[in-house]
């Protein structure tokens, strides 16, 4: 081992591999900020979670607040700056081309018969990549390809709140609250408890409550590095997808989920 003295101080700096334990830990103190989202965490969350020592710790979020990577809250907590955000900008997109992953949405359309999403976090709104049309005569075309909706405001929303830490869905949820249009046919409580199931259960069906007339059967793309960022959704008319008929759905749908991780993580190994 060799040491260096930086910003940081003085620091171990592992050679095998080719490895620095200092960016090691760095890298994990900045995932960490980003599963707790815009509300930040504190100190203590981090030393736990990253079972690294206080002063350890201390000594990186100092650095990279700094760096302007970071922000000091005024509550003491510490989040992602807005620097994070300019970087993310130039950075490629975890999906790359979403025409790749038709094969996989149009072909549970095929077999259920009814339209399916495949959509996208991007901050608190869920942005519509494919929409894909099964052979039912009878649609709902609600949400098209391309369009962006509050996260409160669709089926796909529930998902991903539901994937994300609860205190960062609480967060979104209470700044949608202003504006009690953006639930639809829901309120805010019930939505709460909408997501709550969802989250015990890893999926959630409802119906009349985006919309009157549609119903919905969501589950989240598994993220083996966080919380979701993505949502595949079947949306018919409530007389065809009952509750007894989504439970039949089920294990299709998070099939297909699994399905989109999986040639997602192919594409981020090449």
């Amino acid at each position: 081992m060799v040491f260096v003295k930086g910003k940081i101080g003085m620091e171990q700096i592992k050679e095998t591999s080719g490895k620095s334990q200092v960016v090691e830990r760095t890298c994990l103190i900045l995932r960490e900020l980003g599963r707790h989202g815009p509300r930040g965490a504190r100190l203590i969350d981090l030393t736990q979670r990253s079972r690294l020592s206080r002063p350890t710790v201390h000594r990186i979020l100092a650095t990279l607040c700094a760096e302007n990577f970071v922000q000091r809250t005024e509550d003491r907590r510490y989040r992602l700056s807005s620097v994070m955000y300019e970087l993310g900008l130039n950075a490629p997109s975890p999906v790359g081309d979403p025409e790749r992953l038709r094969p996989l949405i149009q072909g549970l359309a095929d077999r259920c018969g009814d339209t399916v999403y495949l959509a996208m976090r991007t901050g608190d709104f869920s942005h519509y990549l494919l929409r894909c049309e099964g052979a039912y005569p009878i649609r709902t075309h609600v949400v098209s390809a391309n369009q962006t909706l509050h996260l409160v405001s669709g089926h796909s929303g529930r998902a991903l709140l539901a994937a994300m830490p609860e205190d960062e869905a609480e967060d979104i949820i209470t700044r949608a609250s202003r504006d009690r249009s953006l639930f639809g046919e829901a309120s805010p409580d019930s939505f709460r408890e909408e997501v709550e199931n969802l989250r015990e259960r890893g999926y959630g069906w409802a119906r009349d409550v985006t919309f009157i007339g549609v119903a919905g059967l969501t589950v989240p793309v598994p993220n083996p590095r966080g919380a979701a960022y993505l949502a595949v959704t079947i949306s018919s008319i409530p007389q065809r997808l009952t509750q007894e008929r989504a439970q039949s759905l089920l294990k299709d749908l998070h099939a297909t989920a699994q399905g989109v991780s999986n040639l997602i993580e192919i594409n981020t190994a090449i």
